[in-house]
């Protein structure tokens, strides 16, 4: 939420906030020096005001935070809009009306609008990243496998898998990443795409035990 005209940038990424920034607030430094006080104590007010809006919504229950992602959870796995938080919101309002209205209060105050919905995805996103990606910092050894294809849109889709275990033999098997091969889609880009998505994730290629793929001539050329 921007603290000078309270509104909301819909994802919060560095190009959209300056985007915001640059268009409706250009001339926000060229003020006079009285006018810059007065907005300044007018955005300190501000401020305040927010800082305890932002605290009530931390001391919601555990619980309905939990209802929200597991909403938000739901609506990405079937793929439908953001915005059917609020419908469903609408509709769990409705039973709980009919079945358990004396905690109807606890059905309305779990928050399922568009921009919550879509932080609560972006959350379960980054978590199913990072979870993996802490346990392959443990791998001794490891192996991948990987395969490339042509999506529905003509664009070479490059899947990776990793395979690896620590020092306590438990095992991890899981999606690396999906590269979308934008140019060419020779030995020597599949090459550097994996290359790269291992570096990433910091696994050394001199504990690679094994790899795996179809045995395409892009895929196991001697050359490249």
């Amino acid at each position: 939420m921007c603290l000078i005209c309270r509104e909301t940038v819909a994802v919060f990424k560095e190009y959209n906030v300056k985007r915001h920034y640059e268009t409706k607030h250009n001339d926000y430094l060229k003020f006079s020096s009285e006018v810059k006080q007065s907005k300044l104590r007018e955005f300190t007010l501000q401020l305040k005001t927010q800082q305890k809006m932002f605290s009530s919504a931390l001391q919601q229950p555990s619980n309905i935070v939990k209802a929200s992602y597991s909403v938000s959870f739901l609506i990405a796995k079937k793929m439908k809009k953001f915005s059917d938080g609020e419908f469903v919101k609408e509709c769990l309002e409705a039973v709980a009306k009919d079945i358990l209205p004396d905690k109807n209060e606890l059905f309305s105050n779990i928050s399922l609008s568009r921009q919550t919905v879509c932080r609560r995805i972006n959350d379960i996103s980054n978590e199913i990243i990072l979870k993996p990606r802490d346990r392959i910092q443990d791998f001794k050894y490891f192996s991948i496998a990987f395969d490339e294809s042509t999506d529905i849109s003509d664009t070479a889709q490059l899947v990776i898998f990793v395979r690896g275990v620590n020092e306590s033999f438990q095992i991890t098997e899981e999606m690396l990443k999906l590269i979308s091969l934008k140019g060419t889609t020779k030995g020597e880009d599949i090459f550097h795409a994996v290359e790269n998505s291992l570096c990433e994730n910091n696994l050394d290629l001199k504990i690679i035990s094994g790899i795996s793929t179809d045995g395409a001539p892009a895929m196991v050329g001697k050359e490249k």
